[in-house]
């Protein structure tokens, strides 16, 4: 098949998306497929680090990936876009191909979390009021160009069953994960050091962006009720993309030597980055998928998660044990306490179960699945015409 990919964001394997699109579009192109791509880069040539300048972007984007699409719509047979990316309806974009809109995490969940977000932290900081307004804009757009997509595509893809089940609309959908590159998953793999050094290094490793939804203020009081059990406790976040300033603030813990910050990496340093971790937790209130956890359980590092959509989605055959409700401090931090104070023996057998589980993403079996879901709906389409 002749695929294009659309995504309203720069091509960043740092960010969730771009490097979900990234590592599919190499895993398709193995198994004979042509993968052409469109994003925000394309679209806007000049680089800019200025966050509402990319707002106002990404708000541009739809109009010109409407019309590179318009322009070069007889080169491809599926057309896979990030969900708001393309909300346009096919007959505008002469396109009689698959239009498949892709979900990396609900645009309807996440607007649910900010809106319970900003009554449970009413002390947040809002910023000046111009900009409150703009951004207010900027996110209500955003969501109704998701549902526009919603509303025009052929076909939805969803990261996992909890989306499924939310789908208001008759819309075709199937639910397609995400994965590691097998190559990826060995390595992180051979770099852990052995569970007896891990487990004496009782260290707590977070990988993710720093942010509400993501737990930031949770964490304060899970190294409290950690550290009150377990003294020797360490921990450390990876990928924060954020001033270490603002951890050290949501924390409310003075800068110490028993918690260490990393606010960017380059991806082959991980599993170093992560070769002390004993335990890892993703106290995450709204999540598509989780990579981070998935790295994690693929390094042999038992990680303990909020009952969010995307980690039940990863965790619940198989390790489930490690899922907690979502927003119970207590529970995860017992849940960490309980491994990091686990016997050997026990804690090989976790060890085990993880990469057990980690083994199942992988993006050469999910390319090829999600290719012959795309041919089966690409023909389902064309019958139409």
């Amino acid at each position: 098949m002749r695929i294009l990919t659309v995504l309203d964001l720069p091509s960043d394997a740092r960010l969730g998306a771009a490097r979900i699109f990234m590592e599919l579009s190499r895993a398709w192109e193995t198994t004979g497929h042509k993968v052409s791509h469109y994003c925000v880069d394309d679209a806007f040539p000049a680089p800019t680090s200025s966050p509402p300048l990319s707002a106002w972007r990404r708000l541009r984007f739809p109009g010109r990936a409407a019309a590179f699409v318009r322009n070069n719509a007889a080169r491809f047979d599926v057309i896979d876009c990030l969900v708001g990316a393309l909300p346009v309806a096919k007959h505008r974009l002469n396109f009689t191909g698959l239009l498949v809109a892709r979900s990396i995490g609900s645009h309807r969940l996440y607007r649910n979390f900010e809106e319970m977000a900003r009554e449970r932290w009413a002390d947040q900081p809002r910023g000046k009021l111009s900009g409150r307004i703009f951004y207010t804009i900027f996110q209500q757009q955003l969501f109704r160009n998701s549902e526009k997509a919603l509303q025009y595509c052929d076909l939805v893809n969803l990261p996992n069953e909890y989306e499924l089940e939310c789908l208001s609309s008759k819309k075709p959908a199937i639910v397609q994960p995400y994965g590691l590159i097998e190559e990826w998953r060995r390595t992180l793999v051979e770099a852990g050091p052995s569970p007896e050094t891990r487990l004496l290094r009782q260290e707590v490793s977070f990988i993710g962006m720093w942010s509400t939804r993501k737990g930031a203020r949770d964490w304060g009081e899970i190294i409290r009720r950690v550290r009150a059990i377990v003294p020797a406790a360490r921990f450390k976040f990876l990928g924060t993309l954020t001033d270490t300033e603002r951890v050290w603030c949501d924390l409310n813990i003075p800068p110490c030597d028993w918690i260490e910050i990393v606010p960017e990496y380059q991806p082959d340093e991980l599993p170093k980055l992560l070769a002390d971790s004993t335990v890892g937790a993703v106290p995450s209130y709204a999540e598509g998928f989780g990579f981070g956890l998935l790295e994690q359980l693929a390094a042999g590092i038992p990680t303990v998660s909020y009952d969010a959509p995307g980690p039940r989605f990863i965790l619940q055959d198989g390790l489930s044990d490690l899922l907690v409700p979502i927003g119970s401090v207590e529970q995860l931090s017992a849940a960490l306490i309980q491994i990091l104070s686990a016997d050997l023996a026990s804690y090989r057998k976790l060890i085990e179960r993880c990469r057990e589980v980690a083994g199942r993403f992988l993006w050469s079996t999910i390319a090829k699945e999600t290719a012959r879901l795309y041919e089966t709906h690409l023909a389902r389409v064309r019958g139409r015409h």
